[in-house]
């Protein structure tokens, strides 16, 4: 992975930008090595980040504690009436765009869900396979990855998806995320069941995953990663990070957050080549 240029996806599950954003990122990736990882028809392709040289480093986090530090109100989107309902109405026509049917044209009662349980479980996955079954095995202190860096592209587009079925589950199904027993059937579906015959040593079920999850090892982890995105001065989701610490904000700015590595590139070029014109230029 040493030649992929490394995006930080921040998100939150109550976040209904996020989600378009995992879905987004769901159905970029070309080499679908995970079953339930399918591309439906009639994508606008316009919409799809090309991921072929990029590595995406997923975070979640609890987004109240960032609302917090950056001074804002909890759920800014939802303090103002009208900017509440257009963004519901905003983000049923972006999925439309993406073929995805199903999300509520206005906000439900029961919205915004508690997404500590989903956070954990989800924190914990992006840590890798290796650190789950360590956990599983008793191992209360096991290796983790240096924030998802060293994930294989097959646990990142397994980790993607589960992703995404947490949030169709919240938004599309409208199902209780915080319920264990809806994070551990999404867990076997996507996690555990299809990866069984792929991995060398089995996964726990989903069932022994929400209970892996309760570990202090795992509360810990989560909120530091809550505490990471303070440190990074962010405010708000989906937001992106760069390698050299640049943040994009919002699911429209994914293209850019992907594309920032080619672009800096050609600025660093583009002002050598500069510099070196104006050495080479005669004095007038």
């Amino acid at each position: 992975m040493g030649t992929l240029a490394r995006v930080d996806f921040w998100f939150e599950y109550a976040s209904p930008y996020s989600m378009l954003s995992a879905l987004r990122l769901l159905r970029s990736f070309k080499d679908k090595t995970h079953p339930n990882s399918e591309i439906l028809q009639g994508l606008s392709s316009c919409q799809l980040p090309n991921l072929e040289k990029v590595h995406i480093v997923y975070r979640p986090i609890f987004v109240g504690p960032v609302f917090k530090a950056a001074g804002q109100q909890i759920m800014p989107n939802i303090q103002v009436p009208a900017k509440a309902k257009y963004l519901f109405h905003d983000v049923c026509r972006s999925l439309d765009l993406l073929g995805c049917q199903g999300f509520p044209a206005s906000r439900p009662s029961n919205w915004p869900p508690n997404t500590i349980l989903p956070g954990r479980v989800t924190w914990m996955l992006a840590q890798g396979f290796d650190y789950v079954r360590a956990l599983d095995h008793g191992n209360d202190a096991p290796q983790k990855s240096s924030s998802s860096t060293h994930l294989s592209p097959a646990q990142t587009r397994v980790l993607a998806e589960f992703v995404w079925q947490i949030f169709e589950a919240e938004f599309i199904a409208g199902k209780d995320i915080g319920s264990p027993v809806v994070v551990s059937q999404i867990w076997d579906t996507c996690v555990a069941g299809p990866m069984a015959e792929e991995m060398d040593g089995a996964l726990p079920d989903g069932k022994q995953a929400v209970a892996l999850a309760s570990k202090e090892v795992v509360k810990e982890g989560f909120r530091s990663s809550t505490q990471a995105a303070i440190d990074a001065s962010l405010f708000g989701v989906p937001s992106f990070t760069t390698e050299d610490g640049d943040m994009y904000w919002g699911n429209d700015r994914l293209i850019d957050a992907v594309t920032h590595h080619k672009y800096r590139k050609l600025l660093t070029q583009s002002a050598g080549f500069s510099a070196k014109a104006k050495a080479g230029s005669p004095s007038i």
